[in-house]
């Protein structure tokens, strides 16, 4: 679904977004087995994967980086990630987190991200505690967080799961942090987008933590 004029949403097990302006931007790839449900997606919004200029992966998690391998194969796109996830989304180190599982195939990441850099328009904003190099996605111009699995708003906006958060203090430290910036929108890894008042939202959050 297109949720802001040019963004759009695809409702994989853990949720994907596409960018459409100047530049062609896709944030997370979901679970292996639902990349066909994304490429039909993509064709549906009228993007090829060869159109892509950056795949951003929000964290190592199987249900956002599992798609990747089958969509760079088709793709130019560079993949830009935290510097401190990118061993594990290469496969070069095993990830040491819970849930434990690396199903994925390793993809070289060919940017790497520190906090506070804007790359392709997008601020990154480092979040660790669900893993080790989580990473938060603000643009600005549209005044939209894509959160990744920072945070969960599955029935109501809170912190994700303990059992697969590597740190679950630092996790909710990592909210706290979400909370100091201002966005009116918000796109999750799991849950539904919050349109307006997003970061009113999280400032309730992190006050509730």
């Amino acid at each position: 679904m297109e949720f802001l004029k040019g963004v759009h949403v695809f409702e994989t097990y853990a949720t994907t977004a596409l960018l459409v302006d100047d530049r062609l931007i896709l944030v997370d790839t979901g679970v292996e087995d639902d990349t066909r449900k994304l490429l039909d997606g993509l064709a549906k919004a009228r993007v090829n994967p060869r159109d892509l200029s950056t795949i951003f992966i929000t964290h190592t998690h199987p249900d956002h980086v599992g798609g990747l391998a089958t969509i760079k194969a088709d793709s130019p796109a560079k993949v830009a990630a935290h510097r401190v996830e990118a061993d594990f989304i290469s496969r070069k180190r095993t990830y040491d987190g819970p849930p434990r599982v690396q199903r994925h195939p390793g993809t070289p990441v060919d940017v790497l991200l520190e906090d506070g850099q804007v790359h392709d328009g997008l601020r990154v904003i480092y979040t660790p505690g669900h893993t080790r190099g989580s990473m938060a996605l603000l643009d600005e111009t549209r005044s939209l967080l894509f959160v990744g699995d920072g945070a969960n708003n599955e029935g109501r906006l809170g912190p994700m799961d303990d059992r697969y958060n590597v740190d679950p203090k630092q996790h909710r430290e990592s909210i706290r942090k979400l909370a100091v910036f201002h966005f009116e929108h918000a796109i999750f890894g799991h849950g539904t987008p919050i349109t307006g008042g997003a970061s009113a939202r999280f400032v309730e959050l992190a006050k509730r933590l």
